[in-house]
């Protein structure tokens, strides 16, 4: 079942066809019958660039989509197929970082933040990647211009919280049903940035304190028996949804994959290669593995 995603929360479209002009924050695609509580988001992989945004931008659109997690949630696409949910947004990490904290407003790029708004700056926010980033890639800037903070609230409130109200409405469903709930939150990295010696995938668990550690193990030898250079923690240990939804002695889960662009695309070009359908194969079957850990816990619990 697809589900669209209204400015106050998720809904049913009974004319669900194509993604309208300006689309939704969110879509929602479930298995006709989940009984493994497993939830793949993909928040960074959108390619929805707004005008507002086109027309306050330095940047053309290739230099712009630096920062996305491209093509991420086609490696996935299948999702609901395999027994997991598939969430994904359609506007660019360029407008809206969806995998940093409500407060992470950056002093450089938002003018006007009231007092009662501020805190200091993480590291983050000072290279540029607050909630609204000022910059994609190496550091380059996005903007001709600072943002009023009225701009910038009104991009949280569309994106951003029907976003978070959705991640956390589904937990709260799957627990209350199932017992438990599985965050798989995806994304990928540059090559360069994939630690040394360069990894394929790297698996995040804040160090054990995001997900039980069956759910790390399994993800890890599952992908090394398919031939990946697996990384756990490093450089990539979990971001702002790993560590917020993360919290196992609530019977909810979070585990962050990282994968490694290279392996899919040509980075430069943003462009797919010719092995994309191999890694898509590979990745589904992940999730697969992970829905049937998920029911198998659940047998657990139920004990």
């Amino acid at each position: 079942m697809q589900i669209w995603g209204a400015v106050t929360g998720y809904q049913a479209d009974k004319a669900v066809g194509t993604v309208p002009t300006r689309p939704p924050a969110f879509r929602l695609k479930r298995p006709a019958d989940d009984k493994a509580g497993v939830i793949v988001c993909c928040p960074h992989s959108g390619r929805f660039y707004p005008e507002e945004l086109l027309r306050a931008t330095k940047l053309d659109r290739l230099a712009l989509r630096r920062s996305e997690d491209a093509f991420v949630d086609e490696l996935l696409h299948s999702t609901s197929q395999l027994g997991a949910s598939l969430l994904v947004t359609d506007f660019a990490r360029a407008y809206v970082d969806l995998n940093r904290g409500l407060d992470e407003l950056d002093p450089e790029l938002i003018e006007d933040v009231p007092v009662g708004e501020r805190r200091v700056p993480s590291p983050r926010v000072l290279a540029g990647l607050g909630v609204i980033p000022r910059t994609v890639g190496d550091g380059v800037d996005i903007y001709m211009r600072r943002l009023a903070f009225a701009e910038a609230q009104s991009r949280l409130r569309e994106v951003y919280l029907p976003w978070h109200d959705a991640i956390a409405g589904l937990i709260d469903e799957n627990k209350h049903r199932l017992g438990h709930a599985v965050l798989l939150d995806c994304h990928s990295m540059p090559a360069s940035a994939s630690g040394s010696p360069e990894s394929d995938i790297v698996l995040g668990d804040r160090f054990g304190a995001s997900c039980a550690p069956i759910f790390m193990a399994e993800a890890y030898d599952f992908l090394r028996a398919k031939g990946f250079r697996v990384a756990r923690n490093n450089p990539y240990a979990g971001g702002f949804a790993t560590e917020r939804y993360g919290k196992p002695a609530q019977n909810q889960h979070s585990l962050q994959i990282e994968i490694n662009r290279s392996l899919y695309m040509v980075e430069g070009a943003m462009s797919k290669r010719a092995g994309f359908a191999a890694i898509s194969e590979a990745l589904t079957g992940l999730v697969s593995r992970m829905v049937e850990v998920a029911q198998a816990r659940i047998q657990k619990l139920a004990g």
